[in-house]
């Protein structure tokens, strides 16, 4: 088959549809630059590196990953740590997959113009930006094309085809939970088709794999108390998705699923158009919906991006297999109409979310500066951004560094010109991994006779320094790359106290500043003699 496409002449539609896929991933690229790795993709970065089955075989977050799994694996052999570009093309790819995908079955029912059409909705879905954006959804994406690519080939009613629907079904399974749904969707597909006694190896075989993956690695998150909110999260899976397409609130998304049954059960008893087609693709959403919220419904995430993502192509197919028999030209200006209003009301989203990815990426890029300054010297269990970055061990790190031999970390110049939050997480992670000692206050001997006075801040003249309170009991604080003192190390010092403070080896470690936090109260440092 790809060797009959690639000796076809492409037609004008094709090259339209190449140009719109060129214009996303320049968009994409345009708004979601200067990143790195992202909260779960580091764990496939810290602990699937190796070559060994456990790279491969193991889950996450119960979800069979061996093919993203392998992805990850090439792509950190190729790329490494510091080109993170690569990630993220791999990822546009794969969107840009579901998309193309998605505009062939569409055309096949609907024609050209509504394939094209549909198929730009999906390529700029602002309320899937979590999935386009982010590489580590290569998964999920890679779940749901294999879904979209078993029932292209199932239309095909050939061994040679129900063959390759086998292949797109264990794709499928073996990307994502996703693929669970996607299985049951086929099932129900073959079953009320009647073609069971051709077809149910299609099913049976990949389901069988997969039963031997998980009888040796397969884990389990579904939780049983989630079963009595389940049907309350599915139902706001369905609106959120409807209400997602337009840049809608839920409430107008209850209004939309509402309206959207009721035209459903209408064209299935009274125009009788139901289809097989049609009714695993709603299967394919219900089990979807369902089984999420049984493993997730204790974070309440119904409208989360990287689940609209993966419902909304189904919801179109639905949409399409129930439209076959209105008027083609009408049709197509609702599709047109339906896609801009959709395309404009996510811009804003795509935009903002990137921007959010942007501002994450900086700050863990530049506490892995910090990181790998202080190699020698942290704890080798110290975890510098247990929220963005959970992952991430110090001892696990610097063992990928090794084994990779590449870093994502800001150089000390672009942390320079970073913002001012950035920089202030700079100084955290320098204090936490205790750049500064600070000695219990003990009386002062110098009285200030020496040194200098600072009611405000001063630089640390030395690596090693005494600092005194002259007026009474000070608190004082402590900053390097930061506009203000880092809450990670605040010293109290009695009147007439001293304390000395010790720097060790550092990034930009001459600059320490000490400031003091108490109003009208000065500070007097002086190098520490020994």
């Amino acid at each position: 088959m790809i060797v009959k496409l690639l000796k076809k002449k492409p037609g004008t539609e094709v090259l339209l549809w190449v140009a719109i896929c060129f214009i996303a991933i320049a968009k994409f690229a345009s708004i979601s630059h200067s990143r790195t790795f992202q909260y779960d993709e580091w764990n496939f970065v810290l602990n699937r590196w190796q070559f060994n089955p456990d790279t491969f075989l193991q889950p996450h977050n119960s979800h069979f990953s061996i093919f993203p799994a392998t992805i990850f694996w090439i792509l950190l052999q190729i790329a490494g740590l510091n080109h993170y570009g690569v990630y993220q093309l791999a990822g546009y790819f794969a969107h840009i997959f579901v998309a193309s995908v998605l505009a062939i079955l569409v055309a096949k029912k609907l024609g050209k113009i509504a394939a094209i059409t549909l198929g730009t909705l999906i390529l700029f879905l602002g309320a899937g930006a979590e999935n386009i954006l982010w590489p580590f959804q290569i998964g999920a994406m890679s779940s749901l094309v294999g879904y979209l690519l078993a029932i292209y080939f199932l239309d095909r009613d050939t061994n040679k085809n129900r063959l390759w629907a086998m292949f797109a079904l264990l794709f499928s399974l073996g990307s994502a939970g996703f693929g669970i749904a996607a299985v049951a969707g086929v099932a129900v597909e073959i079953i009320t088709s009647k073609r069971v006694i051709k077809s149910w190896w299609v099913v049976i075989a990949p389901t069988a794999l997969w039963l031997i993956w998980y009888s040796q690695y397969g884990v389990s998150d579904l939780k049983a108390e989630n079963f009595s909110g389940a049907l309350r999260y599915t139902n706001e899976s369905f609106a959120g998705t409807l209400s997602a397409i337009f840049g809608l609130s839920l409430g107008w998304g209850f209004i939309l699923e509402i309206f959207f049954i009721s035209t459903i059960i209408y064209l299935s008893y009274f125009k009788k158009l139901v289809t097989p087609r049609s009714v695993g693709l709603l299967t394919v959403l219900f089990i979807n919906w369902f089984f999420t919220a049984l493993s997730r419904a204790q974070f309440w995430a119904p409208q989360s991006s990287r689940y609209i993502y993966l419902s909304v192509p189904i919801l179109i197919l639905v949409c399409v297999e129930f439209s076959k028999s209105f008027n083609r030209p009408q049709l197509n200006v609702a599709v047109v109409i339906i896609s801009i209003w959709s395309i404009t009301a996510g811009w804003a989203h795509l935009e903002s979310h990137a921007s959010w990815l942007r501002d994450w990426s900086s700050n863990v890029r530049a506490e892995l500066s910090v990181l790998e300054s202080r190699r020698g010297f942290v704890d080798p269990d110290y975890q510098p951004d247990p929220i963005r970055a959970p992952d991430i061990v110090a001892n696990r790190y610097f063992s990928a560094l090794r084994a990779l031999k590449s870093s994502p970390a800001l150089d000390i110049a672009m942390l320079r010109t970073s913002s001012a939050a950035t920089r202030f997480e700079v100084d955290r992670v320098l204090l936490e991994t205790e750049v500064l000692a600070v000695t219990q206050p003990r009386e002062s001997a110098s009285s200030c006779k020496a040194g200098v006075i600072a009611f405000d801040f001063v630089t640390l003249p030395s690596q090693s320094t005494e600092i005194a309170s002259p007026d009474g009991d000070i608190e004082v604080g402590f900053r390097n790359f930061g506009d203000i003192p880092s809450s990670v190390l605040k010293t109290s010092i009695p009147g007439g106290s001293q304390v000395t403070v010790t720097i060790s080896p550092s990034l930009n470690q001459e600059k320490w500043i000490v400031t003091s936090l108490t109003p009208n109260k000065r500070v007097c440092i002086a190098p520490n003699v020994p």
